[in-house]
């Protein structure tokens, strides 16, 4: 058994051993020489790909062997100018396309389930093979021999070339239900063929990379890096030891071998629908999905020790396909069908991402229109091994195979654009007609008519003007044999021999005149060379007379003979003069001469005209007279301080000149207050200083009232300086407008003018006879508003119009109450409203029917007085005259029926350190019950204990009754105090159970006490405990006789009757102490204690009182107004909570209760 379990430890340890050395073998040579070129990977530059490289890199692919890699010796054309050469059409989508290794044919997957293999040059379908079902992707093995088809039925058949017959049949690569086969690669040495299998919906399996044996079909291996769900492509390391795998929103790069996950790259934040590894192995490419705003490729670099995205090309559109060119420097990549990228093909290089070109098929409407355009997508595409064609393969609206070659002589002229192995290379790709230039200088060395042809072609020259190619040592174009001035670049010829050569150069500056002028204005004149203004005129003149005139800062010179001469060298819009008064004869510059044949020094409506007065303005003539908008000659030419008048009145519009017209715009005779301003009634003031413009005989309103100050004049105003007066009809002084100063309210009267109190009666009192009765409209109380009318009191207030004045009227809004002789506020007329029912004495009392009869405690109701006294009913005087809160005492026990309580929690003497809640009152609480006033517990039961139904425990709201008279309650109910389980047997027990018998007083019932007469044992099981006391210690002993029993029972009888008879007269005497001094006591804790309330009652006290008083008393809208809410309107839950409590009070037994 020992040697059996040896064994296995030992098999065991060489088993891990095996896996370990499995794993570190690749790792291990993958440190050496990863690719097998005889490079290590540490120097390495394409560690990925085997190359035989040593110039620029070394061990990176060189298909010609020139030592120089493919990447910086490819066949990739920096400027491709792809053109579609030829199109197949078709009815049915195309997925997938793949060039054969020698470039000759390409092999396609379509939608109708066909794998077909075309002649690239012929474009002619060569074979087809059936699959039965969508051809997802296609592959061509590095051995031309085999090509393989993705499957849309969860398989994958790898075809021979020659035929396309099936080599080994059908494979299945099906992973579980809901996946689906989205491409297949083949490894480069064709060994294998890797397949991407993804879901085909967000159900089903989740996918992997399954590796296929080429030689018999079976499964080499497969791999699931990060339990990604899906892959969309698959593409190998150019070594073939690696394939990188396109995932959701992840690339891993995986070894072929072991299935290890070599490295994972995130960035992608979407599927990754496509990915290609470039030949070097130093590249992969990731074509992206929509991630919800746009997609994006990118291009990852191998830095020696991980991948870096090294560029990233946002996408309007979601990137379906992506390949590399043979030599790694550039990618094209095929996009979806929508926006501004849709059905597009872009070709960018490799290390910058630069785009160099671009191919398109149809793209109606931009592909802008949504899911109902009709652009296709680009589902496949492939570029040949030489990198001089593309195919891409089409679906969606545009289903078919697109055929772009790279047109390497676009010219035609025979000479390649690019050396495409015969050294030779056109110089001038685009144009037909030249090829070589020997020079460099970039013109051709063939002869005219070819294009720009070089005259120097042995010698480097950039001439342009007058040859092509020749040395131009200043660089204007012009070539130095042909140059007349070879030394300055802006000039090469002069014409006129003036020494200023014909190129005429200047700058402008901002009022457009010529600065730093250059060259020869005037090419063919030889006194003339610059043109400041550049109207076409000379600067130069030959009148010396003309420097008195000319501004210092004028140009110019003096040359004899000068022709073509500018008067103004600086006015672009003037050259000439005629009359020699400096102002130019040119009609359609800004500054014409109005009269060019006459001097003149206008400046203002014309210039250089005459002038008679000197204010600038022209004297008028026939063709030019004054007009009134102010632009034509001078109204005023003998008037320097006048030269318009706007409204032709005969006044000149400027406001500072002589005679100025105030009214410039309006026509107007008026002299007085302005000039030449309108005056319709002629009287000499303007319109709009006149405030009677239509009325002659008035000008002036001093005080604006629209009255005339003249007083001969029309309507004239007898208050010219009071704008509130003009008219004075009873002539008392006092304008008739009673509104306005001095305003007469009586404006026909002459005796009146003023009512002070506003009551139509005059303030003046008027008493002609003497007689000092008012006369006329008089008032008698000229500051008190009144309508009484009467001569005595005309003008005097009564405002109830019972007759009385308001000053002598008691009660002057009571029309039936004048009088109060006691001034107590209620009238003397007893028999109406408000009547005093005791007229001669002052008192306040307002209930019952009394009014204003003497009320000493302020409670509404009359004190008593004769026959009017208190009633039982509370419908007489008030029973309690001194007393503000009580008046009525229906049981006549001498206490209030108006009841109010206060709860308050006391110190409970019973029990030191606990509380009990008591209640405060005033009132009869049984105003009904002569023999109960008092309840402080608030139990319902009286206090007195003489009364009906008294409550044996004043002090205790849980108790009521005492059935034994032991000092407990009878009720027992739960929270009741001290409750008496032995109700009708008289007990002072106080531990186990209250007011049960106790015979030997130790507080413990003799129900439960295991020595019934022994006080000094409370506890323990009876009979099971030995008792020092077992019976009545007063009990008389059996054994003595019967004399001795009676002697000593009667001596003991004699001593217990006197202990009994002193201790029941202590007893008695204490209690009686105890109960006075208790009862003082209380007595005094009442009086501090109502006296603190008394003191102490806030509002909410008070209110708490009124409410319980307006409920006991039925008058609930009063208690409502204080904020007390019916028990009614309460919830339901409230409610049976409130009848809950109430049933528990009712339960307590009472005395009639018990046996």
């Amino acid at each position: 058994m020992q040697n059996s379990m040896g064994r296995r430890k030992i098999v065991s340890t060489l088993l891990i051993f095996l896996m370990v050395s499995v794993l570190l073998v690749p790792l291990s040579a993958h440190a050496a020489d990863s690719d097998g070129d005889g490079v290590e990977d540490s120097v390495d530059d394409c560690p990925w790909a085997y190359g035989t490289s040593t110039v620029d890199k070394d061990g990176c692919p060189d298909r010609d062997g020139d030592g120089t890699s493919d990447f910086n010796d490819g066949w990739a054309i920096g400027n491709p100018n792809f053109q579609n050469e030829f199109t197949t059409t078709s009815n049915s989508d195309y997925y997938g396309v793949d060039f054969s290794p020698n470039g000759e044919l390409i092999v396609t997957g379509s939608e109708d389930g066909f794998v077909r293999i075309w002649n690239v040059t012929t474009h002619v379908n060569l074979r087809s093979a059936n699959a039965g079902t969508d051809v997802n992707g296609v592959s061509w093995s590095s051995d031309g021999q085999y090509v393989a088809a993705a499957i849309n039925d969860d398989t994958i058949n790898i075809y021979y070339a020659s035929n396309l017959s099936s080599v080994h049949g059908s494979i299945s690569v099906d992973v579980g239900s809901g996946d689906q086969v989205n491409s297949v690669e083949f490894s480069p040495d064709s060994s294998l063929v890797a397949v991407a299998i993804g879901r085909s919906g967000n159900g089903g399996t989740n996918g992997e990379i399954t590796l296929i044996k080429t030689s018999d079909g079976t499964e080499f291996g497969n791999m699931n890096p990060n339990g990604e769900d899906r892959f969309y492509d698959v593409a190998f390391s150019p070594d073939g030891k690696h394939v990188a795998a396109a995932g959701n929103g992840d690339f891993f790069v995986v070894n072929v071998t072991t299935s290890a996950t070599v490295w994972s790259i995130s960035d992608p934040s979407a599927s990754v629908n496509a990915i290609a590894w470039s030949p070097d192995g130093n590249y992969i490419v990731m074509c992206g999905g929509w991630e919800g705003s746009s997609s994006s490729v990118d291009m990852y670099e191998f830095t020696g020790s991980s991948w870096s995205r090294i560029w990233q090309k946002t996408m309007s559109t979601s990137c379906a396909s992506v390949d590399f060119s043979s030599d790694s420097t550039q990618i094209a990549v095929g996009m979806y069908w929508y926006q501004t990228d849709g059905n597009t093909a872009y070709v960018y290089q490799v290390d910058t991402g630069t785009q160099v070109d671009s191919v398109s098929g149809p793209r109606p409407g931009n592909c802008q229109s949504g899911n109902n355009n009709n652009c296709g997508t680009i589902y496949g595409i492939s570029w040949s091994p030489d990198s001089t064609y593309i195919v891409t393969a089409h679906g969606r609206n545009d289903e078919g195979v697109y055929y772009w070659f790279a047109d390497i002589d676009e010219d035609n002229d025979g000479y390649n654009t690019t050396d495409q192995g015969d050294g030779i290379v056109d110089a001038f790709p685009s144009e037909g007609t030249q090829w070589d230039d020997s020079d460099g200088d970039g013109y051709g060395d063939n002869p005219a008519p070819a294009f720009q042809p070089d005259e120097c072609p042995n010698d480097w020259g950039n001439s342009t003007e007058d040859r092509f190619g020749c040395t131009d040592s200043d660089g204007d174009g012009w070539s130095d044999i042909g140059d007349w001035a070879p030394a300055n670049k802006e000039q090469w010829v002069d014409a006129d021999n003036d020494g200023y050569g014909d190129n005429y150069l200047y700058d402008i500056a901002s009022n457009q005149l010529h600065l730093n002028q250059r060259g020869d204005a005037f090419p063919a004149d030889p006194t003339q060379w610059n043109d400041t203004d550049g109207d076409g005129y000379g600067d130069n003149y030959e009148d010396v007379s003309w420097n008195q005139y000319r501004g210092s800062e004028w140009p110019g010179e003096i040359v004899v003979g000068a022709q073509n001469i500018d008067v103004f060298p600086l006015d672009r819009t003037q050259w000439r003069d005629t009359d020699g008064d400096w102002v130019g004869d040119e009609q359609m510059s800004d500054r014409p001469d109005g009269c060019p044949t006459i001097w003149g020094n206008s400046i203002y409506d014309r210039l250089g005209c005459v002038d008679s007065d000197g204010d600038g303005w022209s004297d008028p003539d026939a063709n030019w007279p004054a007009t009134t908008d102010c632009y034509g000659a001078d109204a005023f030419p003998n008037d320097a301080s006048q030269w318009c008048d706007e409204d032709n009145d005969g006044f000149g519009s400027n406001a500072e000149g002589h005679n100025s017209d105030d009214c410039p715009n309006q026509a107007g005779p008026s002299t007085e207050d302005r000039y030449g301003c309108p005056d319709r009634d002629g009287d000499g003031y303007s319109n709009t200083g006149d405030p009677f413009p239509d009325d002659a005989t008035q000008w002036e309103d001093s005080d604006g009232d629209n009255y005339g100050d003249n007083p001969n004049g029309n309507n004239p105003d007898f208050f010219p300086d009071d704008p509130s007066q003009w008219r004075d009809s009873d002539g008392d002084g006092y304008g008739d407008n009673p509104g306005g100063t001095n305003g007469d309210r009586f404006p026909t009267d002459p005796l009146q003018w003023s009512d002070a109190d506003n009551d139509g009666y005059g303030d003046n009192f008027v008493d002609a006879d003497g007689d000092g009765v008012s006369e006329g409209n008089s008032d008698v109380c000229p500051q008190t508003y009144g309508e009484s009318n009467s001569a005595v009191s005309r003008g005097c207030p009564d405002s109830d119009g019972d007759g009385f004045t308001d000053p002598e009227d008691a009660f002057p809004d009571q029309p039936l109450q004048w009088a109060d002789q006691d001034g107590d506020g209620f009238g003397d007329n007893v028999q109406f409203t408000d009547g005093d029912e005791c007229v001669d004495v002052y008192g306040k009392s307002t209930e019952n029917g009394f009014q204003g009869c003497p009320d000493s405690d302020g409670d509404g109701h009359a004190d008593p007085f004769g026959d009017f006294v208190a009633k039982p009913d509370c419908t007489g005087a008030d029973a309690f005259p001194d007393d503000p809160l009580q008046w009525c005492d229906k049981d006549g026990d001498g206490v209030g029926d108006n009841y109010q309580v206060t709860n308050k929690t006391v110190i409970d003497e019973e029990n030191p350190g606990l509380m009990i809640d008591l209640c405060e009152h005033i009132g009869d609480a049984f105003p009904n019950d002569v023999t109960q006033y008092s309840d402080i517990d608030c139990d319902g039961r009286g206090d007195n204990s003489t009364g009906i139904a008294p409550d044996a425990f004043p002090l205790r709201k849980t108790q009521q009754d005492d059935n034994d008279g032991d000092g407990y309650g009878n009720n027992f109910t739960n929270g009741a105090y001290q409750p008496d389980e032995c109700r009708n047997e008289f007990g002072t027990s106080t531990t186990d159970r209250f007011g049960c018998p106790d015979s030997d007083s130790d507080g413990t019932s003799d129900l439960n006490d295991p020595c019934v007469w022994d006080p000094a044992i409370t506890s323990g099981i009876r009979g099971t405990v030995e008792c020092a006391i077992t019976e009545d210690p007063n009990k008389a002993d059996e054994g003595e006789t019967s004399t001795e029993v009676e002697s000593k029972s009667s001596n003991t009888m004699i001593y217990a009757m006197g202990g009994v008879i002193a201790f029941m007269l202590a007893s008695i005497l204490v209690a009686m102490l105890a109960r006075q001094a208790s009862r003082k006591r209380l007595m005094r804790e009442r009086a501090i204690e109502r006296k603190a309330e008394e003191q102490l009652m806030d509002e909410e006290e008070r209110r708490e009182q009124w409410i319980s008083y307006y409920v006991a008393n039925g008058d609930l809208d009063k208690a409502r107004e204080l904020g007390w809410t019916d028990p009614a309107s309460l919830p339901a839950w409230k409610q049976h909570e409130i009848q809950q409590q109430e049933a528990l009070q009712a339960s307590i037994p009472t005395m009639l209760d018990l046996d």
